[in-house]
């Protein structure tokens, strides 16, 4: 029986919102604002004061619908009718990444990066290509392994929603500066001086440079000499 579920929900600081999973960017010029979201299988359409702020490919289960209703969500006539996704057809589907960086597909383990250990992440399948996204944000792009016709027999597969976009933002990332004042990011040594030693400082990683900070302050600003892709995120005790 096709489910649908009309609830509020209040537009948290950071404009991103959340719900059993899936995330709904409405802006922090929103932050504080009470949203009413009509969600069914195929599509979860937000409202403000009764005017549609977007309408967007639906990523929630059944089982997450019916959660919804138990939580005091009025069931309602669903919208749409999700379409099953044929062979050849684009596809998304929800999985966690195990500690050793690999996910689920298809009764096999394939690898995505360790940097993404313990995430749920979402993961579409187009073509020869693998997108791996936060459901909004591409994250990496890998060749697809498995077949269309294997594709369309995934567990919980949907038809895909728009691709995702790469940040357009510099990446953030943290580390914790050595006893001698340095610190690593994607393989490039950055001296930030002794000073700073045992802190915690936040990089922002750009195309061309690496900007350090510490407490909001800029400690550092150097050329960006390496090519290799961020595999650590967060910090980790220095090494002597």
């Amino acid at each position: 029986m096709d489910l649908a579920v009309e609830f509020t929900r209040i537009v948290p600081a950071s404009g991103s919102l959340t719900v059993c999973r899936q995330q709904f960017w409405l802006g922090t010029h929103r932050a504080g604002l009470t949203v009413t979201l009509r969600a069914d299988a195929g599509t979860v359409e937000l409202l403000a004061a009764g005017v549609r702020i977007k309408k967007v490919p639906s990523r929630l289960t059944p089982q997450h619908l019916r959660q919804l209703i138990a939580e005091g969500g009025t069931r309602i006539q669903p919208t749409t009718t999700p379409a099953h996704p044929g062979a050849g057809a684009a596809v998304e589907v929800e999985r966690t990444v195990n500690a050793s960086g690999l996910v689920s597909l298809g009764g096999r383990q394939y690898p995505v990066g360790s940097p993404f250990a313990g995430r749920r992440l979402t993961v579409r399948l187009e073509g020869a290509v693998l997108h791996l996204s936060d459901g909004r944000t591409l994250l990496r792009a890998l060749p697809n392994p498995l077949t269309g016709e294997a594709t369309a027999r995934l567990r919980d597969a949907r038809p895909a929603g728009p691709a995702p976009q790469p940040a357009t933002e510099p990446v953030q990332v943290q580390r914790r500066v050595s006893s001698r004042g340095w610190i690593a990011v994607a393989g490039q040594r950055i001296g930030v001086g002794i000073g700073h030693a045992a802190a915690t400082v936040t990089v922002e990683a750009a195309d061309a440079t690496f900007r350090i900070t510490r407490a909001g302050q800029v400690i550092a600003e150097v050329a960006r000499t390496t090519t290799k892709p961020i595999a650590r995120f967060k910090v980790r005790k220095p090494q002597r």
